[in-house]
């Protein structure tokens, strides 16, 4: 998974130097998959010795990042809802678009 520059710089300005953002699939929501993201500090009790470090402070689980491997971290700056989503190419959105499925 890629992380987009506007996506590294808004973490970099919400981010402590202690902090970092989990990013994980799980199932689930209309669609099959969910992209779920948690902040976490950098306690060894939070990091297991599969995560892959993406970034300075960005961190994912192998199996997730096996689904997200050609997706892409970027940050929506649209003043009524500004958030993180990873674009994932080959797949289909659910309506809300907080979900997605592989194309068959």
């Amino acid at each position: 998974m890629k992380i987009s520059e506007a996506a590294q710089g808004r973490l970099d300005e919400t981010l402590g130097d202690t902090e970092y953002l989990r990013v994980s699939v799980d199932g689930g929501g209309c669609s099959g998959f969910m992209v779920g993201f948690r902040k976490q500090c950098r306690l060894l009790s939070c990091i297991s010795e599969g995560d892959i470090w993406l970034s300075h402070n960005v961190l994912s689980d192998k199996p997730s990042l096996s689904l997200l491997t050609r997706g892409v971290l970027e940050w929506i700056d649209d003043p009524f809802n500004p958030k993180f989503k990873v674009a994932v190419p080959d797949t289909n959105e659910c309506g809300c678009g907080d979900s997605f499925q592989f194309k068959a």
